[in-house]
């Protein structure tokens, strides 16, 4: 498609992400760039310190934030907040901890071609909502015409019993003993994995695969349970963020502050007229679906993001 364009206050700035991005061939302009070269970009990669830079710009599809090494601790805190608070869909990566991430970005934007997403979901207790979340993911994403696998790896057929609406490009497969399997075996633009709370060998070696695995839980009710589970994935080297079932949750907000991942929004699970069978149905409007979508979106660049 063409290449990148790093949009930098200074020279120091395009060094280190050059740097950074090894031998991926990018565009610069420090200072202001034209609305041209904004809108004829694949990818714009802009100075989080200077949030000006991308004032007055139309919307752009491909657009991430990147914060110099040198801007950290508070300074890297208040700019996280600023950039949500007016861009709340994009990306802040922190180099160094943020480089795969951005090189990834830039060859896609080369190729003209978007990696799979991976996303796992696990509940921090019992009836958390995890697996109606993993089956709103995949309804979501079959339906947005990407090819879709649904990985059932509890063992307990939960998938199938929340399963409403079929969707053509949605694969759904019962792997609880070794998920990697299919997960590496099938091709498909989206691939979700209800994961099983014990988290053993083969539950953990496929949520390190994952670009997130969302914690569900409602914390405050249950703060031992979610602790074990978020100490697990910790641990193991795992990337997640923390759903809650409600937003409030005090108790949610301490442990994500904790361990230091994303508190994200909450998974809308009342009304429950929208699935009083018991499953997630395919409506126009509804909560849980717009939901999954937000963190589909999300999902690739979530648990890069920084922890503000």
């Amino acid at each position: 498609m063409g290449k990148a364009l790093v949009v930098a206050w200074g020279h120091e700035f395009v060094d280190e992400v050059v740097d950074a991005l090894g031998d991926a061939a990018v565009d610069v302009v420090v200072g202001k760039p034209t609305v041209a070269q904004w809108r004829g970009a694949p990818l714009v990669l802009v100075d989080a310190r200077v949030q000006t830079l991308a004032a007055g710009m139309p919307a752009h599809p491909c657009m991430v934030v990147v914060a110099p090494e040198k801007l950290d601790g508070d300074r890297l805190a208040a700019a996280y907040r600023g950039w949500q608070a007016e861009y709340p869909e994009v990306p802040v990566y922190h180099l160094p901890t943020g480089a795969q991430a951005v090189r990834q970005l830039v060859a896609e934007a080369a190729n003209g071609q978007a990696a799979e997403v991976r996303v796992g979901v696990v509940g921090g207790h019992g009836g958390a909502g995890a697996t109606t979340l993993a089956v709103a993911l995949g309804l979501v994403a079959a339906e947005g015409g990407r090819r879709t696998l649904l990985v059932d790896a509890t063992g307990r057929g939960g998938v199938d019993d929340r399963l409403g609406t079929p969707a053509e490009g949605l694969r759904v497969v019962d792997e609880p003993f070794k998920p990697l399997r299919p997960v590496d075996r099938f091709a498909a633009d989206v691939k979700v994995v209800d994961l099983d709370r014990a988290l053993e060998a083969g539950q953990i070696e496929v949520a390190r695969q994952c670009d997130l695995v969302l914690l569900v839980a409602n914390v405050q009710r249950n703060v031992a349970a979610t602790r074990w589970v978020a100490a697990t994935l910790s641990e193991a080297g795992v990337r997640w963020a923390l759903v809650p079932t409600w937003m409030h949750d005090k108790a949610g907000q301490e442990l994500a502050s904790e361990f230091r991942v994303r508190f994200m929004a909450e998974v809308p699970l009342e009304p429950p007229s929208i699935f009083s069978d018991g499953r997630v149905h395919l409506l126009d409007r509804c909560c849980l679906l717009d939901l999954a979508r937000d963190l589909l979106r999300a999902a690739p660049y979530a648990a890069a993001r920084v922890a503000a």
